[in-house]
């Protein structure tokens, strides 16, 4: 048994758990044991070898060792959350993450999903934006679409959105708080509630509709933060595609199955409104000069099938045209913006008029100057 281990067997809760988080800050503190006030009497040397093993055994309480694992009431359970809360505030930038890796990195088992869900859900309401940022970069290495990192988003939604409909002026804030984390929690809802009309797949909840679009129509820049870290980090994933599919398939859902006329009439104004946003978002992504894709044809293709074959049910013409032209304006900014990528020239774009009725896509397109190889065609 390691020293820290050793020491920390004979401390009772919160002291254990409070000195096993210095001991984690320490480890990534330039290799030193004392680091803004982060020290532990006794302790000669701190090593990452044993971070892991501590946080295993003094955060989580997560034992093989000890006879019994410990159970943490409430009172300790938000004692903690404060504890974890404070050290990842109080940590430099440079070492923060490195700090919250030890503890939620690796794989994500239910346990530490459980807790880090709490400690996100704490630091949204008290507007701790250093926990929401790490957060986000978790959701990054995970994959936004994860199922680690929507299960954390589908809580909040619980809280937030379904568990407490009226607004939240702090929920309402989140893009104030971390920029990043929500352009994460965006793209992660939109996977988690595709709005394609599947019979197992329930819309977003109202109140999270009016959230989102209230979010991207006042900052056109929102949608590209993890785009921004793409210069520094492979892993990213943006929310482009997921709010299309939203502002076509949910309107046409929404057309088509919504019998509540004042909420149909929310809602349509609502996925309209986010469809400019959508494409004032795509200017000003070129603004920033990131240089990185986010649709490829293939999106689009899918995307077409899934709107014929919603229609099928539907069979409303008129807004089915609507929801075309609406598909032509995002390809046609996306193009100009250089966010559309299309490996193979324009055999992607052939495949959606060809999925699409009456090539009302090619003369949308055929506006803004098509190349002579696709006019001729």
């Amino acid at each position: 048994m390691s020293k820290i281990l050793k020491k920390l067997s004979y401390l009772d809760f919160p002291e254990n758990s409070r000195q096993a988080l210095q001991y984690v800050a320490s480890c990534y503190s330039d290799g030193s044991t004392h680091h803004h006030g982060l020290s532990i009497p006794g302790l000669e040397s701190a090593s990452e070898n044993w971070a892991y093993e501590v946080c295993h055994e003094y955060i989580y309480f997560n034992s093989s060792s000890r006879r019994g694992t410990q159970k943490l009431n409430a009172v300790q359970e938000l004692q903690l959350l404060e504890m974890l809360s404070s050290c990842l505030s109080e940590a430099n930038e440079g070492s923060r993450y490195s700090i919250f890796n030890a503890i939620f990195g690796g794989s994500p088992e239910a346990y530490k999903i459980i807790l880090l869900t709490k400690l996100v859900s704490m630091a949204l309401s008290v507007s701790v934006s250093s926990v929401l940022d790490c957060a986000a970069l978790w959701m990054q290495e995970h994959g936004c679409h994860s199922k680690a990192a929507c299960d954390l988003s589908h809580s909040l939604v619980e809280d937030y959105c379904i568990l407490f409909p009226e607004v939240s002026k702090t929920f309402q804030n989140l893009p104030k708080i971390s920029p990043l984390f929500t352009c994460n929690f965006i793209t992660a809802v939109a996977t988690i509630y595709p709005f394609d009309g599947n019979a197992f797949q329930k819309p977003p909840p109202l109140s999270l509709l009016r959230y989102i679009t209230e979010w991207v129509s006042s900052d056109p820049c929102l949608c590209s933060e993890s785009v921004r870290l793409s210069r520094i980090q492979a892993n990213f994933s943006c929310p482009f595609m997921g709010l299309v599919q939203w502002c076509i398939l949910g309107h046409l859902y929404t057309q088509c199955q919504v019998t509540n006329e004042s909420e149909k009439t929310e809602v349509l104004g609502l996925l309209s409104k986010l469809h400019f946003g959508i494409l004032q978002s795509l200017l000003a992504y070129k603004s920033l000069e990131l240089n990185q894709a986010l649709f490829y044809m293939p999106h689009i293709v899918s995307l077409s099938q899934a709107l014929m074959q919603l229609n099928k049910g539907c069979r409303n013409e008129e807004t089915l045209h609507l929801l075309i032209e609406k598909i032509g304006q995002v390809i046609q900014v996306a193009m100009v913006t250089g966010s559309l990528k299309e490996e193979k020239g324009f055999f992607g774009l052939k495949q959606i008029c060809s999925i699409l009725p009456q090539n009302r896509l090619l003369e949308i397109i055929q506006r803004h100057h098509l190349p002579q190889s696709m006019e001729t065609s």
